[in-house]
């Protein structure tokens, strides 16, 4: 299995996968952000003001 050179960021964030959702205002639910939270990476919520 490949290993990262520099998990710098995961362990700051205390995650186990470099893999960070971007928060995309519209396309972005609270399932996909738990989704990816439950499989190492870090999840993010959308906010938008209209």
């Amino acid at each position: 299995m490949h290993t990262w050179p520099d998990t710098c960021i995961q362990q700051l964030l205390s995650i186990e996968l470099p893999i960070l959702l971007a928060p995309m205002a519209g396309a972005g639910a609270s399932d996909l952000a738990i989704a990816v939270a439950e499989a190492g990476g870090l999840g993010s919520l959308p906010c938008a003001i209209e």
